[in-house]
């Protein structure tokens, strides 16, 4: 998919020609608009040099753990902490958006770091799944100072840990509540929209489908159900998503893809329990991926159109085993399957040219 400064240049010249538009105003329009920055081989080294130099410093730190008095390792922590969130301000201060981001992820890994050691220094006991929230809701504070989406990635990742941790319930026979992914995920994804960030898009699309079976212990007898609910959720946002992507462009076109992976995943996860497992799910579930095969070619968006094809091959299984059929049956279905393909294909075509 073309970008919209791409799209502009097309119209410029086309407006120009007709002589909508003076010649001379085509580059100040094109410079109005700004050109989105692609990181060179040097830019990314240097990123992701740097956030191994945090990893090493936190390895370093506790490889020597034991050997550091005890005060020293606090004040150590919190200056390394303190190190990289004023390094960070003085970067983005200057216009070096990178270095800032840079920075800014590498103080939400040392604090999260920081949790555990501070833990033991002084013999506080708690909570993994605890230590993992505040961490993630420390780098989502980070990110939001900074209006820097690399940190908001790290507190998802964090908060999607924290999730799968055992945790306290409400009761003794009670179930574990939704996790934090629920409402984490959506907000990353308006974060990475607003901020057009492609990286937050990502790791936010991912977060959604894994905010599902947070909910699972509230519906132990209904996961059919569940997943079923879940899908229509993220087709709806897969929706919502392709139709944002003239206006916020590749980010909403990484969550578009991602989410339509949501809900072809989960919408075959609901037919395998429950009152929806059978035949009929299977060949829905078939026709929907052909669906979004036919959509993803059209938007020529590999990632929509590789959760089709995926979601093709896994439904044409789910068929299989719930016919229980041979290989003879199993190739006369498929073959009917083709020819109602071609046919419905051929016809579109007719009616295009026509």
């Amino acid at each position: 998919m073309a970008s919209y400064r791409q799209r502009l240049e097309r119209d410029l010249d086309d407006w120009i020609g007709r002589g909508l538009v003076p010649a001379e105003s085509r580059v100040a329009i094109l410079e109005s608009i700004g050109e989105g920055r692609r990181p060179d081989a040097a830019t990314a080294l240097a990123i992701i040099g740097g956030l191994l130099a945090g990893v090493a410093v936190i390895a370093f730190v506790a490889a020597n753990w034991g050997e550091i008095p005890r005060i020293a390792r606090f004040v150590l922590v919190l200056g390394a902490f303190l190190g990289a969130a004023g390094g960070a301000a003085w970067a983005s201060a200057r216009g070096r958006t990178v270095t800032g981001h840079v920075l800014l992820s590498v103080a939400a890994l040392v604090f999260a770091a920081a949790i555990g050691l501070t833990g033991q220094i002084f013999d506080i006991a708690g909570e993994p799944q605890a230590a993992l929230r505040a961490a993630g809701l420390a780098a989502a504070l980070l990110a939001l100072a900074g209006r820097s989406p690399w940190p908001a990635a790290v507190g998802l990742v964090l908060l999607a840990l924290g999730d799968f941790q055992d945790g306290p319930r409400l009761g003794a026979d009670e179930p574990r509540l939704p996790g934090w992914l629920a409402v984490a995920a959506p907000l990353g994804m308006g974060l990475a929209l607003a901020w057009r960030s492609q990286a937050l898009a990502h790791v936010a699309g991912i977060a959604a489908i894994l905010a599902v079976p947070t909910f699972g212990e509230l519906f132990r007898n209904e996961a059919g159900q569940l997943f079923l609910g879940a899908s229509v959720v993220l087709g709806a946002a897969a929706a919502a998503a392709r139709f944002l992507r003239d206006r916020f462009e590749a980010p909403a076109g990484v969550l578009y893809g991602w989410l339509a992976w949501g809900a072809l995943f989960w919408f075959g996860g609901s037919g395998f329990d429950g009152d929806l497992k059978g035949v009929g799910h299977s060949i829905t579930w078939l026709a929907m991926s052909a669906g979004v095969v036919a959509l993803g070619r059209q938007d020529r968006h590999a990632l929509v159109t590789a959760a089709g094809v995926v979601g093709l091959l896994a439904a044409g299984a789910s068929l299989l085993f719930n016919l229980g059929v041979g290989l003879m049956t199993s190739a006369a279905v498929f073959g009917a399957a083709a020819l109602v393909a071609l046919g419905v294909a051929w016809a579109m075509r007719g009616r295009t040219r026509a």
